[in-house]
């Protein structure tokens, strides 16, 4: 079991620092994939019991049998010296936000989670945060279950908290949520903007419980240390819209919750046209886009990540939460960005591959690649 952090803690902490100012380096920050995220399915078996429903309710969300997967994590990355920091979220998967806003939480055979509408939620003219909802005062029971048992050996970050147009979409209904920004856009505007609220509150709660870790703070899955708390920011249904209808409806809310000095924006490729416009808002310091749809090649998107590298926005990339590039791909990246304020998340699927992937990446360095 993991007892303190046994890398070198000095350089790693110079990296990072380097990463968020873009300042010159001779590689960007790699992680190497091999148990750098509890897995989702592995909540869903923890927690979901094959209710005949279906459905998980907060009352039987007990982090315990977990939290040793958190020690895993966080020995895997000193056996394989990559440059991600392992943070522990309390339990990866769980819609917390949906949930708090009305959703109910499924949990079919107990292999993943989701939120679902309800008739509640569908007519909903109003979201209103309640500091005795169930599902938020079951979030800060695990999140302090998660704090006493991490004890300083590693970071604990912030939870899973979605953006405005996911909440909606959620808690609407994918196609009627559409409909509703046609035909109902103050209904959807308020909202959005009630969404945004909420999302500050449970933030605010989680800071409350989350300490700081060696004079900093990490964020989720990307690994990252910085100086100043962080968080996590993310709309990913962004991408079913056009840039006007966003801006129109859910800027305000996005600036609403970027509040946090170390925001990190989670997109995935298709939401691109969207990253520009968000970049502008204040706090975001560092743009995530996981390149899981075929629609958006590597090379379909270098235009729009050199114009992100161009305004010293440090860029974070991976092909979805489980899945890194290859060797091959990280050479093509390579090829087209600056190593400067870069994470790229790189295929491993052990702890041999993973210290593989860092001798290779290093080496092509050496050779000027």
């Amino acid at each position: 079991m993991l007892t303190s952090e046994t890398r070198n803690w000095d350089e790693l902490v110079k990296r990072h620092t380097a990463f968020w100012a873009c300042a010159e380096t001779d590689r960007p920050l790699i992680v190497a994939l091999y148990r750098a995220y509890q897995d989702t399915e592995l909540v869903a078996a923890a927690v979901g019991r094959f209710e005949p429903s279906g459905e998980l309710t907060p009352e039987r969300v007990d982090p315990q049998p977990l939290l040793h997967v958190y020690d895993e994590m966080a020995a895997a990355r000193a056996a394989i010296g990559d440059d991600m920091i392992a943070p522990a979220e309390p339990l990866l998967g769980i819609p917390w936000l949906e949930a708090i806003c009305g959703c109910r939480v499924m949990v079919p055979e107990g292999k993943s989670l989701w939120p679902e509408a309800t008739d509640e939620t569908r007519s909903a003219q109003a979201i209103r945060f309640s500091p005795d909802n169930p599902w938020f005062r079951r979030l800060l029971a695990v999140q302090e279950a998660v704090v006493a048992h991490a004890a300083g050996r590693y970071p604990v970050s912030m939870s899973h908290l979605r953006g405005p147009t996911d909440i909606l979409s959620a808690m609407l209904g994918s196609q009627p949520f559409l409909t509703a920004l046609m035909d109902e856009p103050e209904r959807v505007a308020r909202l959005a903007q009630g969404a945004a609220q909420v999302w500050r509150a449970v933030a605010a709660a989680q800071e409350a419980v989350v300490p700081a870790y060696r004079g900093g703070y990490a964020i989720r899955q990307f690994g990252l240390w910085s100086p100043g708390r962080s968080v996590w920011l993310q709309d990913d249904t962004s991408s079913m819209m056009s840039l006007r209808h966003y801006r129109r409806t859910f800027l305000e809310p996005m600036r609403t919750m970027s509040v946090y000095p170390f925001g990190v924006l989670h997109l995935h490729a298709p939401s691109l046209h969207i990253a520009e416009t968000l970049a502008d808002l204040p706090n975001i310091r560092a743009i995530n886009v996981y390149f899981d749809s075929p629609a958006v090649t590597l090379q379909a998107a270098l235009p729009a990540l050199q114009r992100l590298q161009a305004r010293r926005m440090p860029l974070i990339l991976a092909k979805d939460v489980y899945a890194g590039f290859t060797l091959a791909e990280y050479r093509e990246i390579m090829d087209g960005l600056s190593p400067n304020g870069l994470s790229v998340h790189l295929k491993a699927e052990s702890v041999e591959e993973g210290r593989a992937v860092m001798a290779k990446t290093q080496a092509q360095q050496k050779a000027g690649r």
